[in-house]
């Protein structure tokens, strides 16, 4: 004996036992499992312990109508997403109007045309079954990004801890070593500052993927309300001893009228301190970097501009891809990790604005970190 196919469990609700039988006897001739009410009252009551796949909701019946049957059921969370098809021989659309308000997800007119009822019924379980299956693969996706984000986390731990402490170890014998190595021994001291520039970059390296790995996980990070002009003036400080040692002239000018900025203090710090470290390394002895900002009515800009090395037009458009150096003999000459511009654009984003630059070869380059406008706060 072969079973029946179940195609799903429909609850047909009416007060007409006419209705019930034949409409039952055709669905379940169609392969459907068929439950039955004659109220709205025992439809919410079996609703509860055998829940349907679809209603069918008749409109007119004694007690509470289908309106209120239907207004019930969408109220309550364990039943609001089960598809309801009203059944009735109202054809005002004002009462069609009130029934998809309620929730319904359709009308059959009465009399009732049974291929046309199957045809709705199949219509609905389809879409219910793909909703269910979209909602199944989000949560399954987001269970994934958890495990994911977790691993990551782990990662970020180990690196934070077992690759920077044997490094900071290095840099440190790296130090002690040389007060036993003598002043006139340059070949050693050679080998002991080969050792220290490779320690420092590896650090440096670590640091900054660290930084960008947070940033593209969406760890969170609080927001406050910023003066632009202290952001300004407390990285232009950090930068002003580099800048002194290669000789280069590090200008700051402020904004006349300061705002204040909702962000993460502490991350446009450091992608204006990444701007100013690479205009400082791109940027020859007796160079010139600027530092300014400038308010219009959408956006803050943050300028850092250099007479220094300036890029090749064909590699503008890749300055801030992860590890991705200009390929001169001049800017490969300058040590870096390859990461402090992706750094720089993912903050930007995660602060509404974008990375933007100007350069020319042999001439200079001006990068700019737009965000959107903040609101005046005083004046300097």
């Amino acid at each position: 004996m072969t079973a029946r196919l179940n195609r799903g469990t429909i609850l047909i609700v009416d007060d007409v036992p006419t209705n019930l039988n034949v409409l039952m006897e055709f669905l379940e001739s169609s392969g459907y499992r068929v439950l039955v009410a004659v109220d709205g009252e025992s439809a919410i009551e079996q609703v509860h312990y055998a829940r349907p796949d679809i209603i069918l909701l008749d409109v007119m019946m004694p007690g509470i109508d289908g309106f209120e049957t239907c207004r019930r059921l969408k109220a309550e969370p364990a039943t609001s997403d089960i598809p309801v098809i009203f059944m009735t021989a109202l054809t005002d659309t004002v009462d069609k109007v009130h029934g998809f308000e309620l929730g319904a997800a359709d009308y059959v007119a009465k009399p009732l045309h049974q291929e046309e009822v199957v045809a709705r019924v199949n219509a609905h379980l389809t879409l219910s079954h793909q909703r269910q299956e979209i909602e199944r693969l989000r949560e399954q996706d987001r269970l994934q990004y958890e495990t994911l984000s977790h691993m990551k986390d782990q990662v970020l731990s180990t690196a934070s801890h077992d690759l920077k402490n044997p490094l900071a170890t290095i840099m440190t014998a790296t130090a002690v070593l040389r007060h036993y190595v003598p002043k006139d021994n340059d070949r050693a001291t050679r080998k002991l500052d080969h050792i220290d520039e490779a320690a420092k970059h590896m650090c440096d390296l670590i640091v900054n993927l660290l930084d960008l790995a947070r940033l593209e996980t969406g760890v969170a990070a609080e927001k406050g309300d910023f003066s632009l002009n202290q952001i300004l003036d407390s990285s232009f400080a950090r930068a002003a001893a580099a800048a002194e040692e290669k000789q280069i002239k590090l200008t700051l000018r402020l904004l006349t009228h300061d705002v204040t900025m909702h962000c993460v203090g502490f991350q446009i710090g450091q992608a204006l301190q990444n701007l100013i470290s690479n205009a400082l390394k791109y940027t020859p002895a007796n160079g010139l970097v600027r530092v300014s900002a400038e308010v219009t009515e959408y956006t803050v800009c943050i300028h850092v501009a250099d007479s220094g090395l300036g890029i090749p037009q064909e590699s503008l458009n890749h300055l801030a891809q992860k590890f991705f150096r200009v390929n001169t003999v001049e800017h490969m000459a300058v040590a870096g990790t390859g990461l402090g511009l992706s750094i720089v654009r993912e903050i930007a984003r995660q602060h509404g604005g974008e990375l933007l630059v100007i350069s020319k070869l042999g001439v200079g380059s001006q990068f700019t970190i737009s965000l959107p406008h903040q609101h005046e706060v005083g004046n300097n």
